[in-house]
């Protein structure tokens, strides 16, 4: 009897995308970094303070191809 094997899904590549570092080097932002595939981008969220701004959350989204979402 031959036993049948099932493809693996297809995976999408994946990549690390670095959060922008803080206004004020004392700040510390609550993400470091983002993994997310090759078609989609990073929205960071930003908080700001008296004493500057810093990464306090992101939103994955599609990216944008040919000035389209």
């Amino acid at each position: 009897m031959e036993r049948m094997t099932t493809p693996e899904p297809t995976r999408k590549r994946r990549r690390v995308v670095p959060a922008p570092q803080p206004s004020n080097p004392r700040l510390r932002s609550t993400v470091a970094n983002v993994e997310c595939a090759e078609d989609e981008s990073v929205e960071w969220h930003w908080t700001e303070t008296v004493e500057g701004r810093f990464v306090s959350g992101y939103t994955i989204v599609p990216r944008k191809r040919n000035g389209t979402r």
